[in-house]
């Protein structure tokens, strides 16, 4: 019996070790582009363990980036059958699927149980809004990144898919403004934490001069706590730099000629981790860590 036991425990673990594996390998095609070939990736992880939401989920967004709705929707809600968090009602992936009417059924179930969790939104109607403005805001970088690295950066495709990028912000801006003009700033109290997310993403892709008028007001919620202090930050190193002064909190990255990083100009660097932790921010040796910077400035 043991014997037996054994060998179910080995074949289980091969089973989910080689469903990995095929994951990780839809995760790398997806990544350089190659969509189709990573459906069909996550579709055998799926057929090998249908309970693996990570992996349903992943194949929901890949049929969305190719607006195979159907699919899409179907597989959408298997993976967030037990799921009490609004937070996919966020993501770019599904920019194609928000004005189907099957979006809405999708919304209402994610509310339900994040309400029955966490209590009700003070304002339902405006967090949707929110919620729909990032997935247009962040939509498309996807595409924008693979063209990037498949063709030269002033390849028509990339001007087209920046153009496309610069009529939703602006649209976003304009709704925004709308929503300001209305409610005043979006509080988290108000929205829900995500929610409050948005302005900030619509308002670091506006000009200066947007970014300057509303400042003020972040800089007011930032500190009554209904927006995210670390947003704040990165929104004040942007004005900054643009400006001609030093990033306070260093936020901002740049990239050489040579195709390394390194933080722009910064303000006193040796005490910018007391800086960055009086906004939430973590220290910024871990920050640059993605960028492979190594940071050597001692910090007092």
């Amino acid at each position: 019996m043991k014997k037996y036991l054994t060998l179910l425990i080995a074949l289980l673990l091969f089973l989910e070790i080689n469903a990995q594996n095929i994951s990780k390998k839809a995760d790398s095609l997806r990544k350089i582009g190659k969509i189709y070939l990573a459906i069909k990736e996550y579709g055998k992880v799926y057929k090998k363990n249908l309970k693996n939401r990570n992996n349903t989920y992943n194949l929901a967004c890949a049929y969305a980036i190719t607006k195979q709705l159907d699919s899409a929707f179907f597989y959408l809600n298997i993976a967030l059958k037990n799921d009490s968090s609004v937070r996919p009602l966020t993501d770019p992936d599904f920019y194609f699927l928000i004005n189907d009417s099957r979006w809405t059924k999708i919304e209402k179930f994610l509310i339900k149980n994040t309400e029955a969790k966490y209590g009700k939104y003070r304002d339902i109607e405006l967090s949707k809004k929110l919620w729909q403005m990032k997935i247009k805001d962040q939509a498309f970088y996807y595409h924008i990144s693979v063209a990037s690295k498949l063709l030269d950066r002033k390849s028509p495709i990339n001007n087209a898919l920046w153009e496309l990028k610069a009529k939703i912000n602006n649209q976003n801006l304009r709704d925004l403004d709308s929503i300001i003009n209305k409610y005043g700033y979006p509080q988290k109290t108000v929205v829900g934490g995500i929610a409050s997310q948005t302005p900030f993403f619509v308002i670091q892709h506006a000009d200066i001069d947007v970014q300057k008028r509303y400042l003020p007001m972040m800089k007011k919620a930032a500190k009554e706590k209904e927006m995210s202090r670390a947003a704040f930050a990165y929104l004040t190193d942007r004005i900054n730099l643009q400006d001609g002064k030093k990033q306070i909190y260093g936020t901002q990255i740049t990239q050489k000629e040579d195709g390394t990083y390194l933080v722009q100009d910064l303000k006193e660097p040796e005490k910018v981790n007391k800086r960055r932790k009086a906004v939430g921010l973590p220290p910024i040796e871990g920050y640059l860590k993605r960028w492979n910077i190594k940071w050597t400035i001692k910090q007092k």
